[in-house]
């Protein structure tokens, strides 16, 4: 960057004089808005600074937010500096020159602020000292950066260099975009860290002893702004947007002496206190000079000297809570006993006393109301228990309203209610259960307690014995009956059991010849307990086959006959001992018989088949072939070997054919003989496919053309009734010896073309007529040197005798291969103008030029034509 001579600079140097807000301005700083203020403007050689007009105490932490604008334009110069100096904050302070140096440094390292000056540089170009441009060599580097230098220096990579230069913004190389970007400040006096936050982004971290390192001990300095340009030039400033800090210490109290101290629960007021040279103090979170504390914790106070000047400082205020808690019910019972013991906890610098003795536990045997307290200092919180001694009740046992000590006797099965019975109007239970009631039914020692007041007795027993039951087993033979049979039942006796009685069912008389029912033996025990015993005798149903004869169906099918009951075996009288039997027509009608088994009973069924003829479609092609033109094809029908149930229908695609068909257009035919009466049917689907027959036109392009010159005949093959001429192969025979395809190239006179396939022949004729038109030049386009004796040359053919003739062919590149004034020679497709020895040229294209003149009707003619001709061997 190129500056200006230091003799401009001081010729163009002006004092002023200026306050804004809380700010002193000096020289070319202005103020820009509320609570904004322009360093430099965008012009050259321009310095200014802004001291605020209260001191900062680094004993103090501090938190300085402001908003900094570097200017819009990215050629511009040249920073600012935010400074921390010992010198003056008044507006006719010091500043350092213009330029490279900020308003802060200075080439000697002696810079305007002494030796015990801070600055944190926001620099916006790189003064690397490129000879010819008159910059200051800074060392700078090429982004838009930040750094943090001491005593009056910027220079990078030196003793005073305290934080080395970093990109300003985290991302963007250049911050000169007028946009305004916070910048924050922050210095914590106790961990001695100073931080620098741009545009949010941590840019600077630096740990230092500012007051006995930078400050010679003295914590007391002025702080602002400084900037200047040079050469170029851009409009700096800054905006405080918010500002924490103490310009003194030692300024703030209360009107209670620390530690400040409240019970738990209790709402304590504490009032700020200013001391010398406090004049005017408020509690932060009050906004007053008075603060309602519930709660323990730290609270912050802001004080302010008859400047304006801020201090600042915390409170805390403790909170004590004997923290009192019972270790016991607060309703206490004791149970069967006659003493208590109360005890309880709380904090561990608390003193407890039970009814006013001295301890944290205390042992009673008065019932009643007893009280506990806690106390901490001058804070104190009581709790009561009630003592209750609860005698323990006892429990009888009653049988149907009876006392009974027990054993209780009852048969096996029987059921009985034992109550539990309490003294002392307690409350009963069966252990296992919540009523008094007790249901038993088996042997067994039961339990039974009692409540009351919450104290349970002791558990009390009684036994119950069960007596065995007459018992008998039943046999049957067989086990289960066979539709309408009977059987004989017996009966076991055992475990000292008599019969008394019988129950039989209706129509039995006899356990030999027993039958189906209820049957029910009355026993006693020698005990005396009675029980009975019943058995069920089932006869079994009918064997259920499920077998039935199934529908007439066609003989060419498979019918199954199943057998669908329950069964345990099923064996046929065809053979097969499946539950299903498949059954064709060569089997017969019947009968089928299934013999089934279920159990020990068996059963027969019969099923008989009825069977319809099938009629046959006969022997039928797969696909037929036939012109277009030719007869239609017609299908044959046989006769059948069987006659129909009901009539044989013949039909073709659903279409009725019973007196025969005739297919015409191609596709599938699908051939049905039916029975009207069973359905029975065969089918078979023949393709019939349609060929084409050929017609053929011939066409002239010029019917009539000169003698000795040719057209072009054109053959077309048409559709014959709507079918595709190209579907099968075909082929074209031209009468000319060299017509080829559906194009021949010819003189006048009757041209042939004939076009052949599978379905016969069309010929087709064009007629071209020739007339005399002059002196005519026919030139062919195409010729064959290759040796077999045909269209060996290639020659200029003429109806008219020529006075000046020339022939010229070229190769592609133009050059002359050769050339004749001679009508009659032809040229044989060599190159002997090229003289390189080359006789015959490769095939391929090869234009020509003909130029000629004759005389006609005594008038001279001169013509040209030019082409290309085509070699081929």
């Amino acid at each position: 960057m190129t500056r200006f001579p230091a003799i401009l600079f001081l010729l163009t140097l002006h004092s002023s004089s200026a306050v804004w807000g809380q700010w002193n301005l000096v020289q070319d700083a202005l103020p820009s808005g509320a609570n904004c203020i322009q360093i430099t403007s965008d012009a050259f050689n321009q310095r200014g600074a802004a001291w605020h007009t209260c001191p900062l105490h680094l004993g103090a932490s501090f938190h300085l937010e402001f908003e900094v604008n570097l200017g819009m334009n990215n050629n511009g110069a040249d920073g600012i500096c935010f400074v921390l100096q010992q010198v003056s904050n008044e507006s006719s302070g010091p500043l350092s020159t213009n330029g490279a140096q900020i308003g802060y440094g200075s080439t000697d390292g002696n810079g305007v602020f002494g030796s015990r000056s801070l600055a944190i540089e926001i620099d916006t170009f790189a003064n690397d000292g490129s000879p010819g441009t008159g910059d200051d060599n800074q060392s700078d580097p090429a982004s838009d950066h930040i750094a943090i230098f001491r005593d009056g220096s910027l220079q990078h990579n030196s003793p005073n260099e305290l934080s080395a230069a970093v990109q300003a913004h985290p991302v963007d190389e250049n911050i000169e975009t007028g946009i305004n970007y916070p910048l924050d400040i922050t210095w914590n006096a106790a961990t001695m860290l100073l931080e620098v936050y741009f545009d949010g982004s941590l840019r600077h971290s630096l740990t230092i002893d500012l007051v006995a390192d930078l400050f010679d001990g003295n914590p007391f300095v002025f702080w602002g702004f400084t900037g200047s340009t040079g050469g170029l030039s851009n409009t700096q400033s800054f905006c405080d947007n918010s500002l924490y800090y103490s310009s003194y210490m030692d300024g703030l109290a209360v009107q209670e002496p620390s530690p400040l101290v409240a019970c738990v629960g209790d709402t304590v007021s504490f009032t700020a206190q200013p001391l010398t040279p406090t004049v005017d103090v408020l509690w932060d979170t009050s906004n007053d000079s008075v603060i309602d504390v519930t709660a323990g914790g730290s609270y912050a106070m802001t004080g302010f000297n008859s400047a304006g000047c801020p201090t600042h400082e915390t409170f805390d205020v403790e909170i004590l809570d004997p923290a009192l808690q019972l270790l016991i019910d607060s309703d206490l019972t004791i149970c069967g006993g006659s003493e208590a013991t109360l005890s309880a906890t709380a904090a561990p610098n608390a003193t407890i006393a039970w009814d006013g003795v001295e301890g944290t536990t205390s042992v009673t045997s008065e019932p009643g109301i007893h009280e506990v307290t806690a106390t901490v200092g001058a804070c104190s919180t009581a709790l009561e228990v009630n003592v209750t001694f609860q005698p323990l009740p006892q429990i009888n046992f009653a049988l149907d309203g009876v006392p009974t000590a027990g054993p209780i006797v009852i048969c096996e099965g029987d059921a009985i209610e034992v109550e539990a019975v309490p003294s002392m109007n307690a409350v009963a239970f069966w252990e296992g259960s919540e009523t008094h009631l007790l249901t038993v039914n088996g042997s067994g020692t039961f339990v039974a307690t009692s409540l009351i007041g919450g104290c349970e007795s002791n558990p009390q027993s009684i036994e119950i014995q069960t007596l065995p039951l007459p018992e008998g087993s039943f046999s049957a033979s067989p086990q289960s009956l066979c539709w309408e049979t009977t059987g004989e039942i017996g009966f076991d006796l055992f475990n000292d059991a008599f019969i008394v009685s019988w129950d039989l069912p209706s129509g039995t008389t006899d356990l030999s010849e027993a039958g189906a029912g209820v049957y029910t033996a009355h026993l006693i025990h020698n005990n005396g307990c009675e029980a009975t015993s019943t058995f069920t005798y089932n006869m079994l149903p009918p064997i259920a086959t499920g077998l039935s004869n199934p529908l007439p169906l066609c003989d060419n099918d498979v019918v199954t006959l199943n057998v669908t009951g329950n069964v345990d075996a099923v064996s046929w009288n065809v053979g097969g001992d499946d539950a299903t039997l498949p059954v064709v027509s060569s089997m017969g009608s019947g009968p089928f018989v299934a013999n089934v088994e279920l159990g020990a009973c068996t059963q027969s069924d019969t099923a008989y088949v009825t069977w319809w003829p099938t009629p046959s479609v006969g022997t039928q092609p797969d696909t037929v072939n036939r012109c277009v033109l030719d007869a239609p094809y017609s299908f044959v029908w046989p006769t059948q070997m069987d006659a129909p149930v009901g009539s044989w229908v013949w039909s073709v695609n659903d279409e009725p054919a019973t007196s025969g068909y005739s297919a015409f257009e191609e596709g599938e035919y699908t051939v049905e003989i039916r029975d009207t009466f069973t359905g029975c049917k065969d089918s078979h689907t023949v393709h019939v496919e349609v060929l084409p027959n050929l017609s053929l036109v011939a066409s002239a392009e010029e019917p009539l053309i000169c003698m000795g010159d040719s057209t072009t005949v054109h053959a077309e093959l048409l559709p014959v009734l709507d079918t595709d001429p190209y579907e099968i192969p075909f082929s074209l025979t031209w009468s000319t010896e060299d017509g080829a395809g559906f194009f021949d190239n010819v003189a006048g006179g009757e041209h042939y073309v004939t076009a052949t396939n599978a379905c016969g022949s069309a010929i087709a004729v064009a007629v071209v007529q020739e007339e005399y038109c002059g002196c005519h030049v026919w030139i062919p386009n195409a010729f064959t040197p290759d040796g077999d004796g045909l269209n060996e040359g290639f020659k200029i053919e003429s109806s008219c005798e020529w006075d000046v003739f020339s022939f010229q062919i070229f190769n592609r590149w133009g050059e002359l291969v050769w050339a004749t004034n001679d009508a009659d020679q032809p040229w044989d497709g060599g190159a002997p103008e090229l003289g390189d020895g080359e006789h015959y040229l490769p095939d391929g294209w090869y234009p020509y030029i003909v130029r000629w003149e004759y005389r006609e009707a005594g008038k001279l003619s001169r013509k040209q034509k030019v082409g290309r001709v085509l070699v081929v061997r």
